[in-house]
């Protein structure tokens, strides 16, 4: 425990002290971001504030990890998908920079890159890091067993497919607000911090602490009114380790639920862009859901505090079916 605590605690500081120098030198290359003409009217103030912030936050948890964490093969395992996916987040900020607009990969493109991440990291987990092929499913005695067999890995691969693409994606549309995809990764990886201790996953631990510290810590800019944005790079890093997370202590099933908030914000834009194709009409009146608040007269903070709420209780509804479910099964 005194391990997640102290990588938490420098993952912090690294954050905190570096961040101030990023946002200069952001500032003076005039790296900011480009806000859409259709999104929010408040949003336009936003334009040229510097972005890919994700760049400290990286930078924190590696620093964390440098000084605390066992240089095994799941740690190592972690940080290559956490880097691959932050580095694709980083690319497409250097995309929308370079264009000077607010769209960077193309979505097909994104999602191949991202796929190749995840077969690397699918072979990494299945071969060195001892990642069974099995899904446990809260409240069921049986796993669901996905091999051994060609057919097995195919399957289990897909799946883990579904679980990183989806996350990293998730929490990238969530990130629209002053702080909101921030505070809200951090909450679900205070979660997988507690899981994976008592998973006796200790280095699972230590890189989910040092991400919660290294988040608080990009907070300190990133709170309303937000002097960076954390862009693609940090939004993917931060689903990347609640992804990598989730695969390696067995708890796939219940990621829906402790990130359930991003699965709403996800959803949110799948409905919409459904329901306009069929239609013609919108469900709501922006997508992302965020902003379908903020255009109904709520205040960005607001928002922001009421969507943190949300997202602990169903952090806290996760935990508590993983508690009694599958770590205490005596209590049953």
């Amino acid at each position: 425990m005194f391990s997640v605590i102290l990588a938490a605690a420098i993952a912090f500081a690294v954050t905190v002290t570096l961040g101030s120098k990023f946002i200069e030198f952001l500032q003076t290359k005039k790296f900011g971001q480009f806000v859409r003409e259709e999104g929010p009217q408040t949003h336009l103030i936003k334009q040229g504030t510097p972005t890919m912030g994700g760049v400290v936050i990286l930078v924190g948890l590696v620093s964390a990890l440098l000084v605390v964490a066992r240089p095994n093969l799941a740690t190592l395992t972690t940080l290559l998908l956490v880097s691959a996916v932050a580095g694709i987040g980083l690319y497409d900020d250097w995309q929308k920079i370079s264009n000077r607009r607010n769209e960077g990969l193309s979505v097909r493109y994104k999602f191949l890159l991202l796929t190749l991440a995840v077969v690397v990291a699918d072979v990494m987990a299945l071969r060195y890091v001892g990642v069974t092929q099995n899904v446990i499913i809260p409240g069921f005695e049986k796993n669901l067993v996905l091999g051994p067999g060609v057919i097995g890995i195919a399957f289990f691969s897909f799946l883990m497919l579904l679980v990183i693409v989806g996350t990293t994606n998730s929490v990238n549309l969530t990130d629209g607000l002053d702080g909101l995809a921030a505070g809200a990764g951090g909450i679900a990886l205070l979660a997988y911090t507690a899981i994976a201790f008592l998973e006796r996953q200790y280095d699972v631990a230590i890189i989910c602490g040092a991400m919660v510290g290294a988040i608080i810590g990009f907070l300190w800019y990133n709170s309303h009114p937000a002097q960076i944005f954390m862009g693609d790079t940090g939004s993917l890093a931060i689903g990347g380790v609640l992804a990598a997370a989730a695969v390696i202590t067995k708890t796939e099933m219940l990621l829906p639920i402790i990130g359930g908030l991003f699965v709403i914000e996800g959803l949110s834009v799948i409905i919409q862009y459904g329901f306009f194709k069929l239609t013609g009409r919108r469900v709501f009146k922006m997508a992302p859901i965020h902003h379908h608040f903020e255009l109904s007269g709520w205040q960005e903070n607001k928002v922001v505090v009421r969507f943190w709420i949300v997202q602990a209780a169903f952090t806290a509804a996760g935990f508590v079916i993983y508690y009694f479910t599958l770590y205490n099964d005596a209590i049953l």
